[in-house]
């Protein structure tokens, strides 16, 4: 078991591995043999360009708002929603304010 509190890292010599990415940060939170989760903050305007992968997504939006599209179905979600894509699934969005929320991946996305 591990676990840990974002103040501790620092003193622990804990990395966490971020990634630049079109109109954000992606910061690798946690990762296991079968789960991932990625907090990501994305800036207004940007817009995430239609894309699948294997792996099952699901996520929750911490703060913000912005336009996803799941297989053809649109949604306008906002702080305290969440979502879940198939694998496979093609899917976009588009962030109409700051966001930051959290992606959940399984199995982890390499």
């Amino acid at each position: 078991m591990f676990f840990c509190h974002d103040k501790d890292r620092q003193s622990q010599k804990i990395t966490l591995a971020e990634k630049i990415v079109q109109g954000g940060i992606k910061k690798l939170i946690s990762s296991g043999e079968k789960i991932q989760i990625v907090q990501v903050e994305f800036k207004q305007g940007t817009r995430i360009p239609e894309h699948a992968h294997p792996e099952e997504q699901a996520g929750y939006i911490i703060i913000g708002k912005f336009e996803v599209n799941i297989g053809g179905e649109k949604g306008v979600l906002e702080t305290g929603y969440y979502y879940w894509i198939p694998g496979n699934v093609p899917h976009s969005g588009y962030v109409y304010e700051d966001t930051i929320l959290l992606d959940i991946y399984s199995p982890p996305r390499l």
